[in-house]
């Protein structure tokens, strides 16, 4: 679940800063109900800075974003993050 998470760092920072109210509170539930269950210090990485991104403003790493030579579409089938993305297209057009 954490590296589906990642792929929200890779986000634009205009769309991620449009949709970090939705990110916020889905890290916060998150959080409280499964803080327990993370032990790698990568994913606690990750999920520090999404809220520092969408919790204080910041842009994403700019090692994190995409560039637009990379063809991302057989990287998200592979990972199988597909409902993730459809979950953010419909958060997109709810703002």
């Amino acid at each position: 679940m954490l590296g589906s998470l990642r792929m929200l760092l890779m986000m634009k920072p205009e769309v991620i800063h449009s949709i970090s109210r939705h990110v916020a509170y889905g890290l916060h539930d998150l959080l409280k109900t499964n803080a327990a269950n993370i032990h790698a210090a990568y994913d606690w990485c990750t999920l520090f800075t999404l809220l520092e991104v969408v919790g204080a403003g910041t842009n994403p790493p700019p090692l994190m974003q995409i560039q637009p030579s990379i063809d991302v579409s057989q990287v998200i089938v592979d990972s199988g993050i597909h409902n993730l993305l459809v979950l953010i297209i419909f958060l997109l057009y709810q703002v």
